[in-house]
């Protein structure tokens, strides 16, 4: 076109503008693909990953329990499950891959032996949340069935076998409130910035030393990742670290002294624990009624929890650590611990009328008419247990010097054993029976709890570690892990007080008229000991829990023992006899044969008894 005498040209404006477009797009385009193939390629590859890749934590194997003697007390067990591969059985739609697998399943349980028990609503959910991982048709294979499997898996495809572990307690009951139980949990771990699509279900204590030492006894987990399809089937897995087994947890629990103290205590509620003196391990810890473990794994029933929960013998306290009683006449040597300090001396003669008065209240010594000897000093008194004796004894000494002494003696307060669970017993004072009995302290609250009722409780092993105190001069801590060094520390008492206390035990199980005696009998070491009877309830609810504590050998010991017979005669005879195997069974001895019941009961020989 001509205008103006110049000439335009409209096409060639239009071309140029167009190849300014083009241009500017492909600038565009290559900076766009430079951010993308090259500035941000980890960060797309990483995310391109994540989308594909599931990672699954895999559990390691839980570490064994053993006792110093190398018995086994808690193992792993293989146990073996059939599983199905959710991909070989894809359709089009979730309803009809749950179909199909259902049906597979069903054909399947032909060859195995025995229906699955999967409902759809099972496979439905596995679909929704797990579906890269195999989900489980059959647990805990028998031989028979996984025989029968193996022969057919070639028209079983998408169906593989495997092996997991299982927590087992070989020895049964045996020393089932110090293991405790484990159940099936997903316990988290720290992974880093990424998280676990799929973590395993792995062993976690419950309760006993599977639950305090849980954190040691648990493996290192491994992981593996599975590359998933856009639907999110599974194509292929990869093993990027391998699960290691936990260390194993070795006691110092004497097996044959364990073994010995259950059997003493079957068929009655009771409790036993021995400690060694010079280290503070503990050799013995047993509970009556006890549980089997193994019926609380690898899931507690509910019907089960219900009918142990439910038990009036409560099988599942452990009395050793937990149960709380009145500690009855075994309580005397901390009477006589607080009378010397307030300044009386153990050479004092007293003389027993058959029984002591304070007011209108009366406690009877089992001497009805005062001891043959005729007075008593510290050490008869002890080897006869006169109440008459520790209640003049304990009101002389005052209330004061009676709870220090019981507190500086570890009483009302936890050992620190090493256990999840331990109760602190009761030294009660006018504040604390002000609080729970809403009653002031009388002058009576005295002299019972000087020969050890009314409102004191104790646990059995506060006795054994007061026992191991007496004997070895030393408090220890208690401990079921071999090789620990724990704290020690002195009793706050000068040594010619404990040499009086332990000169007054010797009586008891050597001499002529100790109540302990039976307890001595035939042994090849010489013991040191206490017996003790605590009356508890009234009326027809009224009964006795019976003790005896015990070390050996006296001279320098290496065991201290504490046994408590709920619903027994006295502390001699009913105590006292199971003591003595109990200590059979670590020193030897002759076997004696069962001792005739008494033809009369011993009243209140070895504890407190008021009228």
């Amino acid at each position: 076109m001509k205008r103006d005498g110049q000439l335009h040209r409209t096409g060639d404006f239009t071309c140029f503008v167009a190849a300014a477009l083009y241009m500017g797009g492909l600038v565009a385009l290559a900076v766009r693909l430079h951010a993308v193939q090259i500035e941000n390629v980890a960060a797309l590859t990483y995310d391109g990953a994540r989308q594909s890749v599931r990672r699954v934590r895999t559990p390691g194997e839980r570490g064994r329990i053993v006792a110093a003697d190398g018995t086994v007390l808690a193992a792993n067990a293989p146990t073996r499950s059939i599983l199905l591969a959710a991909e070989f059985f894809q359709r089009r739609t979730w309803d009809a891959t749950a179909s199909n697998i259902l049906a597979a399943v069903e054909r399947a349980s032909v060859f195995v032996g025995r229906p699955s028990g999967l409902a759809r609503e099972d496979v439905q959910r596995h679909i929704k949340r797990n579906l890269a991982m195999p989900l489980v048709a059959w647990k805990d294979v028998t031989d028979d069935e996984l025989a029968r499997f193996c022969e057919n898996q070639l028209e079983l495809p998408g169906f593989m076998c495997a092996e997991t572990s299982e927590r087992v307690y070989p020895q049964g009951t045996l020393a089932a409130h110090i293991l405790g139980y484990v159940g099936r949990d997903r316990v988290q771990a720290s992974d880093g910035d990424e998280k676990m699509n799929f973590i395993g279900m792995e062993m976690r204590g419950r309760a006993g030393l599977e639950e305090r030492y849980d954190a040691f006894l648990r493996g290192v987990p491994g992981e593996k990742k599975v590359v998933v399809d856009a639907r999110g089937f599974a194509c292929r897995e990869q093993t990027v670290a391998e699960s290691q087994k936990g260390p194993d947890l070795v006691l110092a629990l004497d097996v044959a002294m364990q073994r010995e103290a259950e059997r003493q205590l079957a068929g009655c509620k009771g409790a036993c624990v021995a400690l060694d003196p010079r280290d503070g391990a503990v050799l013995v810890m047993a509970s009556s009624p006890s549980f089997d473990p193994n019926a609380f794994v690898p899931v507690l029933p509910a019907s089960l929890w219900q009918s142990v929960s439910r038990d009036p013998s409560k099988p599942l306290l452990n009395r050793a650590a937990q149960g709380m009683y009145a500690p009855g006449s075994t309580f005397k040597p901390v009477t006589a611990y607080a009378g010397m300090s307030a300044g009386i001396s153990p050479h004092e003669r007293f003389d027993c009328l058959g029984a002591y008065r304070l007011g209108r209240m009366r406690i009877r010594c089992s001497h009805a008419w005062g001891h043959a000897s005729g007075s008593l000093d510290l050490a008869d008194a002890l080897k006869e247990s006169c109440n008459p004796y520790f209640c003049d004894m304990g009101v002389r000494a005052g209330t004061n010097a009676l709870i220090s002494a019981a507190r500086a003696l570890g009483l009302g307060e936890r050992t620190g054993v090493d256990l999840p669970a331990e109760a602190r017993g009761v030294v009660p004072d006018a504040e604390w029976k002000r609080e729970h009995w809403q009653e002031r302290w009388y002058p009576g609250d005295v002299p019972q709890m000087a020969i050890g009722q009314g409102m004191l409780l104790v646990t059995p092993l506060q006795m054994a570690r007061l026992a191991a105190a007496i004997g070895s001069g030393e408090f220890i801590v208690p401990h079921f892990k071999a090789g620990e060094r724990t704290p020690r520390r002195a009793l706050p008492y000068p040594d010619w007080q404990t040499a009086a206390v332990r000169d007054g035990l010797y009586r008891v199980c050597n001499m002529r008229g100790g109540t302990g005696r039976r307890a001595s009998a035939g042994l090849p070491v010489e013991i040191a000991g206490k017996t003790g009877t605590a009356e508890v309830g009234a009326g027809a609810t009224r009964r006795k829990n019976t003790w005896f504590v015990c070390y050996a050998p006296a001279g320098n010991p290496t065991v201290a023992l504490a046994i408590i017979v709920e619903d027994g005669e006295t502390g001699g005879s009913t105590a006292a006899p199971r003591a003595r195997e109990i200590l059979r069974a670590r020193f030897g001895g002759a076997e004696l044969p069962a001792p005739p019941a008494p033809a009369v009961k011993e009243g209140g020989a070895d504890g407190g008894q008021t009228a």
